[in-house]
């Protein structure tokens, strides 16, 4: 455990912050001497006196400990000033500790951290104490984010993610400005609340489909920067799967194109790899205005998996109705439009943004990836004993051989590619 590092500097941190809280209890009313937090106060000052005595690091953690219960067990009383007081003379002391010439912030946030994630439930759940020691940048968000992010348990954790949307809401949303966080900070939390949107069917908890909405529009301005990003835009793709409110026009638009797009794949003067037909077929993109805007991107492939997924059930239903039809010739009848979609998604793929800018190119694949697989929940939900994986399995399938091509800017994404289908 870490020692202080000059003990009279450590003597004179302790006689300010000492002076200070005598001074915020004598200006503490009278007719609330007996009040639970002034009470409180009384016992933190006493606390300070025996750390600054013993001046060793256990006696600072004992001192650390009860300052951070302090403000997690401080609810809103009938006296808004004495809470106000209350919460300023524990911060003060967590800031003392938290000096260079005491104890350091690297130490201090650690410790803070580790009361935040340790404390009993009917503490750490108070989202006002925890949004205070965030602002006042005395938590290792890092640390606490991955568990904030696991206590949810993927949602069987009410309490949990009720707390992790208030306090997204609070410092990403309603005080952004203030908090001066951004999305990268509280990814793994903001991660696990998208998949729990995404996969809930209809019964998110109240607020949390907005709230994603909100933090998603954000995020995606700066998701090529933020450490962790294709897993981001992997469950935002499996969230926008659900959107049905597409713009008039868009479900032909996109009929129109994946039927050209079919055509163009199998005929004759397609070229090596679909190369000559994709330049043609980019330029009808453009003109149906399909490339305008990430959302209408996202719409397109939405729609296109659809429509070949609804192509294949109703090939599958022909053998049906018909038991001596040959299945491979129905397999061939699925595959003729999976496997033109998939090479439409390949070359996309290959061919977004520069040649050198993998960011880009692995960002695309996972919002692709995450769409096919947020049709299939919705296509599982729906049809139940009904479902059918082939479409699926062709997709996932074809994708990834077709992203491991020899080609040099594939392998230049090899890892990244095979780390999105894992």
């Amino acid at each position: 455990m870490k020692q202080a590092w000059a003990t009279d500097d450590v003597a004179q941190i302790y006689d300010k912050c000492m002076a200070e809280l005598e001074q915020h209890l004598q200006s503490v009313p009278h007719t609330l001497a007996m009040n639970p937090q002034t009470q409180a106060l009384r016992s933190l000052l006493e606390a300070v006196v025996v750390a600054r005595n013993s001046r060793d690091a256990i006696a600072a953690l004992g001192l650390l400990q009860k300052a951070v219960e302090g403000l997690l067990d401080a609810t809103s009383g009938a006296d808004a000033d004495l809470l106000l007081r209350y919460r300023e003379c524990h911060l003060l002391v967590l800031k003392a500790l938290q000096d260079g010439r005491a104890y350091g912030s690297p130490w201090c946030n650690k410790q803070i951290t580790r009361c935040l994630i340790e404390c009993r439930d009917e503490y750490k759940y108070n989202v006002e104490a925890v949004e205070l020691l965030i602002r006042n940048h005395l938590v290792n968000m890092q640390q606490y984010d991955l568990h904030l992010a696991q206590s949810m348990e993927n949602g069987l954790n009410y309490m949990a993610v009720a707390f992790a949307m208030q306090l997204v809401k609070i410092l990403l949303v309603d005080e952004r400005s203030v908090a001066h966080m951004t999305e990268a900070d509280l990814f793994h939390t903001i991660e696990t609340l998208m998949r729990i949107n995404a996969h809930s069917r209809g019964n998110a908890p109240e607020g949390l489909p907005q709230l994603m909405e909100v933090v998603r529009s954000n995020y995606e301005a700066m998701i090529d920067r933020a450490h962790g990003g294709p897993n981001f835009m992997m469950h935002s793709g499996i969230s926008q799967a659900s959107e049905y409110d597409d713009p008039p026009g868009l479900r032909e638009k996109a009929e129109y194109l994946l039927r050209e797009w079919v055509n163009l794949y199998h005929s004759a003067a397609a070229g090596r790899d679909s190369t000559k037909a994709f330049s043609a077929f980019v330029g009808q993109m453009h003109q149906q205005g399909i490339l305008k805007t990430d959302d209408l991107i996202t719409r397109f492939f939405r729609l296109c998996t659809e429509m070949c997924v609804e192509i294949s059930y109703r090939a599958q239903a022909e053998q049906q109705h018909n038991p001596a039809a040959n299945p491979t010739m129905i397999r061939a009848k699925c595959y003729h439009n999976l496997d033109a979609f998939v090479r439409l998604i390949a070359l996309l793929v290959k061919h977004s943004g520069e040649a050198t800018n993998t960011v880009t190119k692995i960002n695309l694949l996972n919002k692709v990836l995450g769409i096919v697989v947020g049709v299939l929940l919705q296509d599982h939900d729906v049809r139940q004993s009904e479902f059918q994986q082939l479409p699926y399995h062709r997709i996932f399938i074809m994708l990834l051989l077709e992203l491991n091509a020899p080609e040099h800017v594939l392998e230049t994404i090899n890892f990244q590619t095979l780390t999105a289908f894992w």
